[in-house]
């Protein structure tokens, strides 16, 4: 089990990262959604545990516990905003129901629409409204059932 100290460590390359481009008003509302996002996964300590191996260049990563699948990372961007992504490497084994649910929720909170086939991602920038990650967490819940 990856320690307390790495994950601490990989967030604050996150933040080092962010405060290069990203407004000082912005941070703490970016800040806030990574917060909710390990919040949510160290919650989860069966299902979803911290991938140190997959972590660097300030993207934080988190995966299924006893399998290879990522589930999400986020990433800071030189010149915009962070984003997350869910099931890198791996949404293209989910089912078409199943993609199409994260891609409408997705679309239904972010200001640049996803294709069915594009890579499954939304910036911090919508995830800063508490409705958006909401509609994100819960969407994240039913991919533990089907990943």
């Amino acid at each position: 089990m990856p320690s307390k100290e790495a994950l601490s460590a990989a967030r604050q390359d996150f933040i080092t990262a962010i405060k290069r481009d990203t407004t000082p008003t912005e941070c703490p509302r970016f800040l806030a959604v990574l917060d909710a996002m390990i919040e949510w996964s160290l919650a989860r300590p069966t299902l979803v545990s911290f991938r140190p191996d997959e972590s660097h260049d300030g993207t934080i990563a988190f995966g299924r516990v006893g399998s290879k699948v990522t589930l999400w990372t986020a990433s800071p961007r030189k010149r915009d905003m962070p984003r997350l992504e869910l099931l890198p490497r791996a949404a293209r084994f989910l089912t078409a129901d199943d993609r199409a649910t994260v891609v409408a929720t997705f679309n239904a909170h972010a200001r640049d629409e996803l294709t069915a086939e594009e890579p499954l991602r939304i910036t911090f920038g919508a995830l800063k409204n508490k409705t958006a990650r909401a509609a994100v967490l819960d969407c994240m819940d039913r991919l533990l059932v089907v990943t």
